[in-house]
Formats: structure tokens, C-alpha cells, sequence
């Protein structure tokens, strides 16, 4: 068979050629913007969802770990309360100091030539770290006054044994006559004397005196912040 070509005879030969004018370039960048567009939108929109679960656990996380938190707010008070308690215990007996058994250690030290007509005392304070004593008594002679002081500086935990103030009693000195005629003293020489005990041994002079025989003091002075014992000690 013979092949029949029916394209006209004054169409053959034409090439087709493709229109490249300003606004199909134009359409073409357009399309080609709106897809690319698309695609960065999609995939932040993907990132934003990605994101807001994440920030959904997260706060569930937290809110579950609060919740189990506050179950345990109420244990968390009282072990800081125990501790507080303990450290209020801890400064109480730190700044404790047996007076009976001190009185106790000063009636068996005083001289028979002496007597002691009151005792006031004070414990350790944040102003003054370490305990002290004042003795107001009387004696024969100035002597026996030096010798109370020598036996008073044998007890336990005294630093310094501080004479005041001395006088006979027919000389009128403010802080030693008047007071010791109160207390009846039986000797002439009125004195006034200042225990001091040291800061660091306060503690272990404390646990001494009330080991040395509290039973046998005159008289007992509590474990307050002072302490104050009137009468004739010989």
C-alpha cells in the first residue's frame, strides 16, 4: 500500500515554534513562587504542630511533677520545723549553766575567815559570750579577802577572780558596805568580788560543777538567763 499524507501541501514544511513573550515567562515564575510558597508553609505549619504537642507534655510533665510536689509540702514543714526545734534545743543547752552545783563548789571553797551575803549570776548572751557571777560578802582582814579569792579561782572553768570593792565596815564605800550590811555579814571587811568564766569552757565548767556535788549548795539558782542567792554563806 502507498501511504497518503494529508496534512495540506501548504502547510508542510512550517515548524511549530513556541510563543516565549513577557507574560508567559511572568505566569510561569508566579506558578513557580505559589509552589514553593506552599512548600515552606506546609512545612512550618508541620513545625508549629510539632512544636505545640511538645509544649502540650511539657506542661502536663510539669504540672504532674508539681501536683506530686505539693503531696509532699506538708512532710518538707515539719522536717524543717524538727530542725528548728532541734536547734533551739541544741542553743538551750549550749548556753545552760548549773548554778546549784557552782554554789555548791563556792561553799566548800570559802575560807572559814569569810562569808558571802548574796550571789546574783548571768548566763552567756550575745552581748556577753561567757557567764559571770558577783559576790558580795564579808571577811576578818583584808588577808582572808586575798585568800577567798585564791580559793575561788579553784573552781572549775574561772578565768579571773576580780576584786570590786573593799572596805571595813565602819567606812561607808558605795557597792560593797551597804550591800554586805545588808546581808548581816558576821566579819568587819566588806567585799564585792566578779567571777568570770572562760567562753570556750563554759560548756565543760557547766558538766564539772554539777558533777562536783550540787546536793550539798546552800542554795540552788536556776538555769535561766540569771540567777540571784542572798544569805550568809561561810
Amino acid at each position: 500500500m502507498r501511504a497518503v499524507n494529508l496534512v495540506p501541501i501548504d502547510t508542510r514544511g512550517r515548524q511549530t515554534r513556541l510563543s516565549a513573550s513577557p507574560r508567559m515567562l511572568a505566569a510561569i515564575g508566579a506558578l513557580a513562587l505559589i509552589l514553593v510558597g506552599a512548600a515552606l508553609y506546609v512545612s512550618a505549619a508541620n513545625t508549629v504542630s510539632t512544636n505545640k504537642r511538645e509544649l502540650a507534655r511539657v506542661t502536663a510533665g510539669a504540672v504532674s511533677w508539681t501536683a506530686a510536689a505539693n503531696t509532699y509540702a506538708s512532710f518538707v514543714g515539719a522536717v524543717r520545723d524538727h530542725a528548728q526545734e532541734l536547734a533551739d534545743i541544741r542553743q538551750l543547752a549550749t548556753s545552760r549553766f548549773p548554778w546549784s552545783g557552782l554554789l555548791g563548789q563556792i561553799s566548800r571553797l570559802m575560807p572559814p575567815a569569810a562569808a558571802l551575803s548574796s550571789l546574783q549570776a548571768s548566763t552567756a548572751s550575745t552581748t556577753d559570750p561567757s557567764p559571770a557571777a558577783q559576790l558580795i560578802g564579808c571577811a576578818a582582814s583584808q588577808s582572808a579577802i586575798s585568800q577567798t579569792m585564791v580559793q575561788l579561782q579553784r573552781i572549775d572553768g574561772v578565768s579571773a577572780v576580780t576584786l570590786a570593792s573593799s572596805s571595813d565596815a565602819g567606812v561607808s564605800t558605795p557597792g560593797a558596805a551597804d550591800q554586805g550590811s545588808a546581808g548581816s555579814c558576821p566579819f568587819p571587811v566588806q567585799f564585792q568580788l566578779s567571777l568570770t568564766f572562760a567562753a570556750s569552757s563554759a560548756a565543760d565548767a557547766a558538766d564539772a560543777a554539777s558533777a562536783s556535788g550540787a546536793s550539798s549548795a546552800p542554795a540552788a539558782a536556776g538555769s535561766g538567763t540569771g540567777a540571784s542567792v542572798t544569805g550568809a554563806a561561810q
